[in-house]
Protein backbone atom coordinates (compact mmCIF):
# COMPACT_ATOMS: atom_id res chain seq x y z
CA UNK A 1 0.00 0.00 0.00
CA UNK A 2 2.63 2.37 0.78
CA UNK A 3 5.01 2.09 -2.62
CA UNK A 4 1.58 2.47 -4.62
CA UNK A 5 0.84 6.07 -2.10
CA UNK A 6 4.63 6.67 -3.19
CA UNK A 7 4.04 5.71 -7.15
CA UNK A 8 0.87 8.28 -7.05
CA UNK A 9 2.88 10.97 -5.52
CA UNK A 10 5.73 10.73 -7.56
CA UNK A 11 3.42 10.48 -10.88
CA UNK A 12 1.05 13.88 -9.88
CA UNK A 13 4.84 15.64 -9.14
CA UNK A 14 5.89 14.29 -12.56
CA UNK A 15 2.53 15.01 -14.21
CA UNK A 16 2.68 18.77 -12.94
CA UNK A 17 5.81 19.70 -13.37
CA UNK A 18 5.31 18.26 -17.29
CA UNK A 19 2.35 20.30 -17.21
CA UNK A 20 4.04 23.68 -16.16
CA UNK A 21 5.81 23.45 -19.15
CA UNK A 22 8.03 26.34 -18.77
CA UNK A 23 11.30 26.83 -20.77
CA UNK A 24 14.02 27.77 -18.26
CA UNK A 25 15.57 31.70 -19.02
CA UNK A 26 19.09 31.42 -20.65
CA UNK A 27 21.28 33.23 -19.31
CA UNK A 28 24.41 35.03 -20.51
CA UNK A 29 27.18 37.54 -18.94
CA UNK A 30 27.42 40.72 -20.76
CA UNK A 31 29.33 42.83 -19.11
CA UNK A 32 31.56 42.51 -15.36
CA UNK A 33 33.25 45.73 -14.18
CA UNK A 34 34.68 46.27 -10.57
CA UNK A 35 33.80 49.10 -9.25
CA UNK A 36 34.81 49.16 -5.15
CA UNK A 37 38.08 47.78 -3.91
CA UNK A 38 38.83 48.02 0.29
CA UNK A 39 41.50 46.35 1.82
CA UNK A 40 38.51 42.45 2.92
CA UNK A 41 36.48 43.10 -0.65
CA UNK A 42 36.20 44.02 -3.80
CA UNK A 43 32.81 45.13 -5.14
CA UNK A 44 31.61 44.34 -8.66
CA UNK A 45 28.90 44.52 -10.59
CA UNK A 46 27.67 42.51 -13.63
CA UNK A 47 24.97 42.51 -15.72
CA UNK A 48 23.18 39.43 -17.48
CA UNK A 49 20.56 38.87 -20.48
CA UNK A 50 18.06 36.79 -19.67
CA UNK A 51 16.25 35.23 -22.67
CA UNK A 52 12.70 34.14 -22.38
CA UNK A 53 11.60 31.31 -24.90
CA UNK A 54 8.42 30.76 -23.80
CA UNK A 55 5.15 32.32 -25.45
CA UNK A 56 4.41 33.91 -21.62
CA UNK A 57 6.10 36.48 -20.26
CA UNK A 58 8.26 35.63 -17.08
CA UNK A 59 8.45 37.96 -13.74
CA UNK A 60 11.76 37.12 -12.44
CA UNK A 61 11.27 38.35 -8.71
CA UNK A 62 15.01 37.54 -7.87
CA UNK A 63 17.63 35.37 -8.59
CA UNK A 64 21.28 33.77 -6.99
CA UNK A 65 23.96 34.19 -8.84
CA UNK A 66 27.26 32.26 -8.47
CA UNK A 67 29.72 33.30 -11.04
CA UNK A 68 33.52 31.84 -11.29
CA UNK A 69 36.36 32.42 -13.62
CA UNK A 70 38.32 30.13 -15.11
CA UNK A 71 37.23 27.83 -13.05
CA UNK A 72 38.10 29.68 -9.89
CA UNK A 73 34.34 30.72 -7.70
CA UNK A 74 34.67 34.57 -7.81
CA UNK A 75 31.83 35.34 -6.08
CA UNK A 76 27.98 34.93 -4.97
CA UNK A 77 25.06 37.86 -6.33
CA UNK A 78 21.98 37.89 -4.58
CA UNK A 79 19.46 40.27 -6.61
CA UNK A 80 15.11 41.00 -5.02
CA UNK A 81 15.46 43.44 -7.79
CA UNK A 82 11.83 42.12 -10.16
CA UNK A 83 12.29 42.29 -14.06
CA UNK A 84 9.40 41.20 -16.51
CA UNK A 85 10.89 39.08 -19.63
CA UNK A 86 9.08 39.71 -22.67
CA UNK A 87 7.98 36.66 -24.60
CA UNK A 88 9.97 35.30 -26.69
CA UNK A 89 12.32 38.50 -25.83
CA UNK A 90 15.44 39.43 -23.67
CA UNK A 91 16.04 41.72 -20.12
CA UNK A 92 18.72 42.83 -18.81
CA UNK A 93 19.99 42.76 -14.89
CA UNK A 94 22.98 44.33 -13.12
CA UNK A 95 23.45 42.31 -10.27
CA UNK A 96 26.54 43.65 -7.44
CA UNK A 97 28.77 40.99 -6.78
CA UNK A 98 30.96 40.77 -3.13
CA UNK A 99 34.59 38.92 -3.32
CA UNK A 100 36.58 38.34 -0.34
CA UNK A 101 39.73 39.73 -1.07
CA UNK A 102 41.35 37.59 1.62
CA UNK A 103 40.20 34.14 0.27
CA UNK A 104 40.80 35.37 -3.16
CA UNK A 105 44.05 37.33 -3.75
CA UNK A 106 46.06 35.15 -5.50
CA UNK A 107 43.77 33.66 -7.12
CA UNK A 108 42.80 37.10 -8.70
CA UNK A 109 45.56 38.30 -9.87
CA UNK A 110 46.56 35.30 -12.35
CA UNK A 111 42.94 36.33 -13.58
CA UNK A 112 43.69 39.63 -14.78
CA UNK A 113 46.62 38.75 -16.44
CA UNK A 114 44.98 36.38 -19.20
CA UNK A 115 43.68 37.86 -22.55
CA UNK A 116 40.77 35.54 -22.59
CA UNK A 117 38.01 34.41 -19.51
CA UNK A 118 35.78 31.11 -19.59
CA UNK A 119 32.81 32.03 -17.34
CA UNK A 120 30.61 30.52 -15.93
CA UNK A 121 27.36 31.05 -14.25
CA UNK A 122 25.57 28.82 -12.02
CA UNK A 123 21.95 30.26 -11.54
CA UNK A 124 18.46 29.94 -8.93
CA UNK A 125 15.62 32.35 -10.22
CA UNK A 126 12.94 32.51 -8.39
CA UNK A 127 10.33 32.83 -11.64
CA UNK A 128 6.35 34.06 -11.14
CA UNK A 129 3.83 33.15 -13.90
CA UNK A 130 0.68 31.88 -14.20
CA UNK A 131 1.09 29.05 -12.24
CA UNK A 132 2.59 30.31 -9.50
CA UNK A 133 6.32 31.19 -8.10
CA UNK A 134 8.52 28.70 -8.96
CA UNK A 135 12.78 28.02 -7.77
CA UNK A 136 14.43 26.97 -11.05
CA UNK A 137 18.25 26.27 -11.24
CA UNK A 138 20.50 25.98 -14.15
CA UNK A 139 23.90 26.94 -15.36
CA UNK A 140 25.47 28.71 -18.27
CA UNK A 141 29.01 29.05 -19.66
CA UNK A 142 30.92 31.22 -21.93
CA UNK A 143 34.68 33.17 -23.23
CA UNK A 144 35.02 36.45 -22.56
CA UNK A 145 38.20 38.43 -24.16
CA UNK A 146 39.66 41.93 -21.68
CA UNK A 147 39.04 44.44 -23.70
CA UNK A 148 42.90 45.53 -24.28
CA UNK A 149 42.49 49.23 -25.87
CA UNK A 150 40.12 50.79 -22.86
CA UNK A 151 42.15 48.13 -20.28
CA UNK A 152 38.58 48.45 -18.73
CA UNK A 153 35.41 46.27 -18.83
CA UNK A 154 35.13 42.70 -20.51
CA UNK A 155 33.30 42.13 -24.30
CA UNK A 156 31.82 39.38 -25.15
CA UNK A 157 33.91 37.01 -27.38
CA UNK A 158 31.93 34.17 -27.77
CA UNK A 159 29.27 32.68 -25.52
CA UNK A 160 28.10 28.87 -25.28
CA UNK A 161 25.69 27.49 -23.47
CA UNK A 162 26.06 24.10 -21.10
Amino acid sequence: MKKLLLLIVVGYAIAGCAALGVIPPDVSLVDLEFTDLTMFETTGEFTVRLANENPEPLVVNGGVYRLYLNGIKVGKALTSESVEIPRLGTATQRVALHVNNVALVTRLASLMEVPVLDYQIKTRLFVQGSYGERRINFENAGTFAWDQAEDGPLEDAEATDS
